[in-house]
């Protein structure tokens, strides 16, 4: 029959493959999470490359060159006159400004005429 070395033994052996089957297991678990990860990412990437290729082809239409030309370098197309509004607010601030200037004087000229008169 069987020792109670021989059973001890084949305890030992069997809680060793129990332990190896146990951690190649969780191995394979933490490898099928990364793959998924990675997949949704790679599903990520696709959609930003469409997304960034959709820019590339709006970037090289007509469309914006001539809106760009419009806003940045002033271009116009032929027959077309270009007209100039001035902002009559900008006028009315400079003026409101002086006139609060001439009304406030800074304090240090302030302080000169509180100690030595005008």
């Amino acid at each position: 029959m069987y020792s109670k070395y021989s059973l001890f033994v084949l305890l030992a052996i069997f809680l060793l493959l129990i332990f190896a089957l146990g951690r190649e297991g969780y191995f394979n678990f933490k490898t099928a999470q990364e793959i998924k990860e990675l997949e949704k990412k790679i599903e990520e990437l696709k959609k930003d490359n469409a997304e960034l290729a959709e820019m590339e082809k709006y970037l090289q239409s007509e469309e914006f060159l001539e809106k760009e030309g419009r806003l940045k370098l002033n271009l116009i197309r032929e027959g077309e006159k270009v007209i100039i509004i001035k902002d009559e607010t900008e006028n009315s601030v400079a003026t409101t400004s002086q006139s609060q200037k001439q009304e406030n004087p800074p304090n240090p000229y302030k302080w000169w005429k509180y100690f030595f008169g005008k």
